[in-house]
Formats: structure tokens, sequence, C-alpha cells
């Protein structure tokens, strides 16, 4: 049995619009009117996927996405931190240019997956508490197509780390479909936002 995740980034947020990293800063930025336009658009585009559960990270922007999204497919939401953005430590709200002064060489960690940010996380941590929460759903949840509601660099961080795919963007409610055989206990293949094509590397092994 084959279980179809639909993997949705937030819509836009004020910060978003002002071009500033959010990551898991405590202040709660909520979606701007475009972005809860983009959520009902996204919506439609899932409407016909027959997913019937959404989760969602707990962080508000995911969390009203997640909302919006669940209630137009008439489903439940659930929330799971694990589906949360890159925690940048330090660096979480800040711009490029403040990020520069406060620690210079923090490109090496979009550089390096494993090199944490400073007092924050690795980007591979990132992708192994998503994998973790998906392989937990798949044990949790009998329904064949889920929706999770989550951030621009977690879901590249899953792309790379289980497919070696990178991704250099995921847009506000892009949208990718990721499918996991449970037989074989492993991811199987990707549909990726930009060309909407199927794009299965050789399976890793998870």
């Amino acid at each position: 049995m084959k279980k179809h995740f639909y993997i949705f980034r937030h819509g836009q947020t004020i910060w978003n619009a002002e071009g500033r990293p959010q990551g898991q800063h405590e202040y709660p930025v909520p979606l701007t009117v475009q972005g809860r336009e983009q959520a009902l658009k996204l919506a439609e585009k899932l409407s016909g996927r027959k997913i019937k559960l959404i989760i969602s990270s707990d962080l508000l922007r995911a969390q009203q996405t997640g909302e919006i999204v669940a209630q137009t497919l008439k489903v439940p939401l659930e929330f799971d931190r694990r589906l949360r953005e890159v925690d940048y430590g330090i660096l979480n709200g800040l711009y490029t240019l403040e990020r520069e002064e406060v620690y210079p060489d923090f490109k090496k960690s979009y550089q390096d997956v494993n090199i944490p940010f400073p007092e924050g996380e690795s980007l591979h941590q990132v992708a192994l508490r998503f994998i973790d929460a998906i392989r937990d759903i798949c044990g949790k949840y009998s329904y064949r197509a889920i929706g999770l509601s989550s951030h621009g660099h977690a879901i590249t961080s899953l792309i790379e780390e289980v497919f070696g795919y990178q991704v250099q963007r995921v847009e506000n409610c892009d949208y990718v479909h990721i499918t996991y055989d449970l037989e074989k206990d492993k991811f199987e293949g990707i549909e990726l936002p930009e060309k909407r094509e199927i794009y299965v590397p050789q399976l890793p092994n998870y």
C-alpha cells in the first residue's frame, strides 16, 4: 500500500512580503490577505486528491494555511511541531544584512547541511525530524492521502535528504507530492511543483 503526502508551504506572511526570514521566531507572524487567497487557491488545486486529513506545523503561518485548506476540503486538522521551519537560532527573524553582522559565516549552514545555525539546528536535523513525522503518520493513520502544512526550507531539506534532489525554492502555497511505500518502508517518488513532473531517483535507504 502506498501513502500519498501533499506537502505544501504556508501562504504569504507579513514578513515574507518584507523579505524577512522567519524561522522559529517567537513572534506569531500571520498570513497577509494575499496569503489567505493563496491558501484558498491551493485548496482548489488539492480538491481532487482525495485528501482525508491535514497535519500542520504549529507555527501560526502554517496553522492558518492548514486551517483554510482543511476547512475548504472539509477534513480534520491536526498539528505536529516536527513540521516546523528550520530553527535558525540567534538568526531567527533577522534580515540577511543583520545576519551577516551577527554571524558572518551563517551561509555555511546552507552550504553544508550538517552545520547547525548558531544556537539552532542543521538542515540535516530538520530533514530527520520531518522523516520521523511522516513515518509516525503512516503508522497512526489509515488514510491513503494526507496534506502536510509546512515551510519552505523544511520541505527542501526533506527533499534533498530523501531524494538527493536540490530544490532552490518552494513558493508560498506550492506543494510537492511524495509517495511512501508501506510494504517496502521507503519513500518512492516525488512530484515537484515547477514542471509538475514525476522525479524518481535511485531509492535511498529511508
